[in-house]
């Protein structure tokens, strides 16, 4: 029984702990919220075109060696 105690004294302390915690975030407005998020958008889909590119590229080159290899 003891330790159930202790051990529900300790998750309370924890929460309160991760609840302090919480109150020192300095928590971005919604206006930033939205420009991080349209900056990071654009960032994604254009490093995915970037990779696609690149993808393409590197396939056609290996197509291209491997046929002249295997003819």
């Amino acid at each position: 029984m003891a330790g159930v105690l202790v051990a529900a004294q300790r998750t309370v302390d924890y929460v309160r702990k991760v609840r302090a915690e919480l109150e020192k975030v300095t928590w971005p407005s919604w206006g930033d919220l939205r420009r991080m998020t349209v900056v990071i958008t654009i960032f994604v889909i254009v490093l995915g075109i970037i990779i696609g590119i690149l993808d393409r590229v590197s396939s056609l080159i290996l197509i291209e060696w491997l046929g002249r290899l295997f003819r």
